[in-house]
């Protein structure tokens, strides 16, 4: 595959559309740079076909409506886009389509803080108390504290929602589930945050064990603010999102772009847009994105940059080959593939962002439909596609 991808550059775009199984599909070649390039117009087929395949097959999931694809190989970028975001309407989205990534936003996050790490505002080690408005006795376990390093990898032993988001019961519906999580999640403020925190209690050492937490990433982004005296939305902006050119990325999706935001839907049902960027500091999963976008921000990936490195650096493992980064929550070297992974998810779309550093692959898929079932779903169509590929 490698050689096939050195042969001359072509500069055009190539267009495609097809139907199957009564869901239109169209899928868009591009490139990040200025210059629009792909090396072969057999090689573009080639690469179509294995994504048209694999997406096809996905699209027999009756709960998966709309598919866009984001392909990176070899420093060529490739979209794809199938189905119609609103079921019956024909709306098939586009390069401009919205998306919320949700908790691929913690990749963000994670970028961010190392940055802080190289420049010395951070360090791995530090207890975090350094950084917190006031003295929290209850964020150590005898005498072991809570450290940087234990936020980024989500082994702090901070639990993984808010307080009254913990007793929800599990005998709940998955719809019935996620609108008194909404609800709750609508209901959080700054001030109760702090208070919350104080009323946690450790139950064993900080770094022993992995306990994904959505409040830890959003006390990360508190101290991200207070270490560079910004607030961290525009941190987040103006460090990482402005410096690649990811000019359709924001928090708050601007008046003229709100028609290009997807709608949403959980087990077919429609859903509202999330507030989490409006709750709190929305570290763990409030930005919103376009796949020519995220293809921006997996071409930062694969460049020899410190801060880059230093975001996807091995600080926790959780079982032999594999480990966790900087809230690169997946790392895995599977036969001796290492892979950098982290999936986003809330209760109207679900997204999987995957880098391959060694082949040069990257990948991001997004649908408007979020259920438990998608998530496998959606797995299985990136490692099928990358298989494929590689």
């Amino acid at each position: 595959m490698k050689n096939l991808f050195t042969k001359t550059v072509i500069l055009f775009f190539i267009f495609f559309s097809c139907k199957s199984q009564n869901k239109k599909i169209k899928s868009v070649v591009i490139n990040c740079n200025k210059s629009i390039e792909i090396y072969s117009d057999s090689i573009g087929k080639h690469v179509k076909q294995i994504i048209d395949k694999n997406a096809q097959k996905t699209l027999k999931d009756p709960l998966i409506n709309s598919l866009s694809i984001g392909l990176y190989v070899n420093n060529v970028s490739y979209t794809f886009h199938y189905g119609e975001l609103t079921k019956g309407k024909g709306d098939t989205p586009t390069n401009k389509t919205i998306y919320e990534i949700a908790s691929v936003t913690k990749t963000f996050t994670g970028t961010l803080a190392s940055k802080a790490v190289l420049e010395g505002k951070l360090n791995l080690e530090d207890d975090i108390q350094r950084y917190l408005p006031q003295t929290y006795p209850n964020l150590e376990y005898k005498g072991d504290p809570i450290k940087i390093k234990h936020l980024l990898t989500h082994t702090s032993g901070l639990p993984g929602g808010y307080e009254e988001m913990n007793e929800i019961s599990s005998n709940l519906s998955e719809i019935e589930f996620n609108n008194t999580y909404l609800k709750l999640e609508n209901k959080q403020t700054k001030e109760k945050f702090f208070k919350d925190l104080s009323k946690i209690n450790l139950t064993e050492k900080p770094g022993n064990t992995f306990n994904y937490s959505n409040f830890g990433s959003n006390l990360m982004g508190y101290i991200l603010e207070k270490v560079y005296q910004k607030p961290f939305q525009q941190l987040i902006i103006s460090k990482i999102i402005e410096k690649q050119h990811m000019y359709d990325t924001h928090f708050h999706t601007p008046r003229d772009k709100r028609n290009r935001l997807a709608n949403g839907y959980l087990l077919g049902k429609p859903r509202p847009e999330t507030n989490l960027a409006k709750t709190l500091w929305g570290a763990e999963g409030a930005l919103k994105s376009t796949t020519t976008d995220m293809l921006k921000y997996i071409r930062y990936q694969f460049k020899n940059d410190a801060i880059v490195k230093e975001s996807h650096k091995k600080l926790y493992e959780i079982d032999t080959d594999y480990w966790i980064g900087y809230y690169w929550w997946n790392i895995k070297n599977q036969n001796h593939d290492v892979h950098y992974r982290h999936d986003g998810g809330i209760s109207r779309a679900k997204n999987v962002l995957v880098i391959y550093p060694e082949k040069k692959i990257g990948i991001s898929i997004f649908t408007n439909e979020s259920a438990i079932s998608v998530n496998q779903e959606l797995s299985n169509l990136v490692y099928n596609i990358y298989n494929e590929l590689k």
